[in-house]
């Protein structure tokens, strides 16, 4: 039942794909299109009340694929990473943590901003996010699963990026993520209370907030090299409360199309 609610994955994204992908191409607009890999570090922080009240927190290692295409009309980004740890502690007690995160978006050119003798290139649209994390304590717990800890989001949201040129090959990216409206599954104790597992979220009782900011250097027509810093915040109330944090710092290359 825990992982039922991933089974509409699927239909959400076809149909978004559906109402924004056939969309009527306009004139053309650049955005840097291709595959791109990430992989880096993050200091992930978290507080579980669902298993302690207590702070957790450790090194979280990142790995990311990303794919994009342009169209005359708007962008389309299609992003998925996945991040595992059984070394985020407190004191002596670790647990094991996974995040998985698949992100699709459609955003649409706004127009150029004037920075400093050269144009601010702004692009915002919607985007459908599915989260899943998972907190898994060290802790021997005979007969009973209450160690476990997973809550699952599947978001409507918008996502904005810009991109300032500082030279012919030298860009500054960043972007900015929010869901709106989300269906939401957590763990419940169902022997001490009768909450459901489902739930309709707003960024109120549960927000999900992405922000990355980076650069990128051509080293060739089709190759290019970045760094770039991401922070990840997700706050969820609905039920027991669980609070999670992290920044870090990746290495991206990308392959243009």
């Amino acid at each position: 039942m825990r992982y039922s609610i991933i089974a509409i994955i699927p239909i959400l994204l076809l149909g978004t794909a559906q109402v924004y992908g056939q969309a009527e191409e306009q004139e053309s607009f650049a955005y840097p299109e291709g595959i791109t890999m990430r992989y880096g570090l993050s200091s992930f922080a978290m507080r579980d009340r669902y298993i302690s009240p207590e702070r957790y927190a450790g090194l979280l290692p990142y790995y990311s694929l990303g794919w994009v295409r342009t169209h005359r009309s708007h962008v389309y980004t299609l992003d998925f990473h996945f991040q595992y740890s059984q070394e985020i502690e407190n004191n002596h007690v670790k647990s094991d943590v996974l995040v998985f995160n698949l992100n699709q978006g459609f955003i649409y050119p706004l127009k150029p901003v004037q920075l400093f003798r050269r144009e601010l290139a702004l692009w915002m649209g919607p985007a459908v996010d599915v989260e899943y994390f998972e907190n898994n304590p060290q802790i021997a717990v005979s007969g009973f699963d209450y160690t476990n800890s997973y809550l699952t989001m599947i978001s409507l949201g918008f996502r904005g990026d810009g991109i300032y040129p500082l030279s012919g090959k030298l860009t500054l990216k960043s972007a900015l993520q929010l869901n709106l409206l989300t269906l939401g599954q957590r763990t419940v104790d169902s022997e001490e209370d009768n909450q459901p597992r489902t739930r309709l979220l707003f960024p109120a009782n549960g927000l999900h907030a992405v922000f990355e900011l980076g650069t990128g250097y051509d080293l060739l027509n089709w190759l290019s090299l970045g760094v770039s810093y991401r922070f990840e915040m997700i706050r969820v109330t609905a039920w027991d409360e669980v609070l999670t944090a992290a920044n870090g710092l990746f290495m991206e290359l990308q392959v243009h199309f």
